[in-house]
This record gives structure tokens, C-alpha cells and sequence, in this order.
């Protein structure tokens, strides 16, 4: 169980670092859809983390449920 945790909290730094390392190599923004790829890749970790152990509160679901809804409401270009 341990190392399914630590794998879990690598992936959250991997998912960062390299998101921020690609859009600097390729001169690209940081735009929505990355923004909505980030909160997924690093949500679900975060609640994989949380929940085997019973420390997903209330507090930190509505958090998490929160940032999703930021992410996903915003209305893109063609939208």
C-alpha cells in the first residue's frame, strides 16, 4: 500500500513539472485546456491518496469539487 502511495504522490509532481517543462519548450500559453488537464491529472491522485487512508473529509472533497468546477464551468472560445 505504501508504494502505491508514493507512486501516486510522484505523479502529482510529474504531471506539474512536466506540464510547465513542455509548455516552456514549445513556447506555448497555459491555457484552458491545460488548465482542465492539470486539475484531472492531479485530482484524482490527490483523492487516491486520501480515501484508503480516511482522511477524504468533506473539506478537502468540496476543495477538490471546487477547483473541477472552476476548470470544467469556464466557457472556452467556441463555447
Amino acid at each position: 500500500m505504501i508504494w502505491i502511495s508514493g507512486i501516486l504522490a510522484v505523479s502529482i509532481f510529474a504531471v506539474v513539472i512536466g506540464g510547465l517543462w513542455n509548455r516552456i519548450a514549445t513556447e506555448k500559453g497555459i491555457g484552458w485546456q491545460f488548465i482542465r488537464f492539470n486539475v484531472i491529472a492531479i485530482s484524482l491522485p490527490i483523492i487516491g491518496l486520501l480515501a484508503p487512508n480516511n482522511s477524504l473529509t468533506s473539506e478537502a472533497a468540496t476543495i477538490i469539487a471546487a477547483a473541477m468546477g472552476y476548470a470544467f464551468g469556464k466557457a472556452g472560445k467556441g463555447d
